[in-house]
């Protein structure tokens, strides 16, 4: 995933490629691996380039309760760079494979390209957007809406990149991982997702997700996409297969 395919809406080609140029070459990641710890100070910016990539904290006992994912095409932390340090534990879930961008050769977009710089202070709006929504569906959603509401967002995610159709994905994440993410127990996630095989609306097994009924879905889940940003066209597009016709497909980028 290209930062052109990724952000065509808020870089220009040209600035796409100049971002692109300033990049090491890819660093590939195991499943699992475990990219830094909480409060290190980072020297350069990640950029994901494929694959999965979630940040958590731990309690005590060393329970983790996941702050964000990261899907391919995001900055990995991105607000924790941009303010010195991350708050925040880095593991890959899948394979993955990430592109740095060191600090210094970064922050000169700073005085020689404004615009450049402050774009990415949009990217961080919608990364910040999309954390207090994660507090919305933790702190207000129950049960089996809570899990369709994560659900759905990852298809509207990965399907605004062009990375899935609207009938399903694969993403690298267990149920005891999903369960983490929401903020439940691995029994309690489980029952939930059984509840929506059941009622024919939707299957997850070994980390791929299948939509037999996408209104539903969204209706159990409660979900709105608004605080993606999304733009115009792209939020009709969804608007039209999450409540009426058949399901469509989009041409993957």
């Amino acid at each position: 995933m290209t930062i052109e395919q990724a952000w065509s809406a808020v870089f220009t080609p040209f600035q796409a490629r100049l971002l692109s140029d300033i990049q090491s070459v890819p660093i590939a990641l195991r499943p699992r691996q475990q990219i830094s710890s909480s409060k290190t100070t980072g020297n350069s910016l990640l950029y994901l380039s494929s694959g999965f990539v979630g940040i958590c904290r731990l309690d005590r006992m060393g329970r983790r309760q996941f702050l964000s994912l990261n899907l391919p095409g995001d900055y990995v932390d991105l607000s924790g760079f941009l303010l010195g340090h991350s708050t925040g534990i880095k593991n890959a879930f899948g394979a993955a494979t990430v592109r740095e961008t060191s600090y210094d050769r970064f922050q000169a977009f700073h005085i020689k390209a404004t615009d450049i710089y402050e774009k990415f202070w949009r990217i961080s709006m919608i990364e910040a957007s999309i954390s207090r929504y994660w507090i919305f569906r933790i702190g207000r959603l129950v049960g089996r809406a809570r899990i369709a509401n994560f659900l759905c967002e990852m298809l509207v995610r990965l399907y605004a990149r062009g990375l899935c159709s609207m009938d399903g994905f694969d993403v690298p994440l267990a149920q005891t991982d999903i369960a983490e993410i929401c903020g439940m127990t691995p029994v309690h996630a489980s029952r939930m997702l059984s509840e929506l095989r059941e009622d024919g609306i939707c299957t997850f097994a070994q980390g791929s997700l299948r939509i037999m009924k996408l209104p539903e879905l969204f209706q159990a889940g409660q979900y709105r996409w608004d605080y993606l940003y999304l733009g115009a066209d792209l939020d009709h597009e969804i608007r039209e297969m999450a409540s009426v016709g058949p399901l469509r497909r989009r041409a993957s980028a």
